[in-house]
């Protein structure tokens, strides 16, 4: 604040450190505004720059029946921001199906699979069918190529039909709960 007023106030030029540093914290705020003085001051809900991947708090991921998720529309509560990540998205888990790997409260970061061939066998997806949104071990099955087995530590290893799977997504990081 004091190096923004003394440089408005005295006529100073505002240096490109501090203009990134106000978009860099101030995502509403229009960089063409700021810039150029063209446009309006603040840009649209639309249109707010995001640092970071999307983070959905009301859309908790567990064993148990949810409603599905659709990216193109749901808002995200706000967006977590980590030094390296290949997350699309982060939910928080609920329940204990996959303890103690992954505990009710954490927090999964998830990269959207585009076919369901794409599973590595052993490796932990979210799953997302009209019913459920779960997070499970996949493994395809050895007698019948249209078959996913989903396995827990905690439940009864299922199988699902590969065209019950509206969208999968490999669980690529988790943010544990202290």
């Amino acid at each position: 604040q004091r190096t923004l007023n003394r440089q408005v106030n005295e006529g100073g030029n505002i240096s490109m450190e501090l203009v990134y540093a106000i978009l860099n914290n101030f995502n509403e705020i229009s960089s063409a505004w700021l810039v150029a003085g063209e446009g309006k001051m603040l840009v649209g809900k639309e249109n707010v720059r995001h640092n970071g991947v999307p983070f959905y708090q009301d859309l908790p991921v567990s064993a148990g029946f949810r409603d599905t998720f659709d990216p193109t529309h749901e808002s995200p509560s706000s967006y977590i921001s980590l030094p390296v990540t290949n997350a699309d998205f982060y939910f928080p888990v609920s329940g204990n199906s996959m303890e103690p790997e992954i505990n009710d409260g954490d927090i999964v970061g998830v990269k959207r699979v585009e076919r369901s061939e794409g599973i590595v066998h052993g490796s932990v997806y979210m799953l997302v069918t009209n019913d459920n949104r779960m997070i499970k071990r996949c493994y395809h099955d050895n007698n019948d190529p249209d078959l996913i087995w989903c396995v827990s530590p905690n439940y009864p290893s299922f199988s699902i039909h590969k065209n019950d799977v509206c969208a999968l997504y490999k669980v690529v990081n988790r943010i544990e709960n202290l």
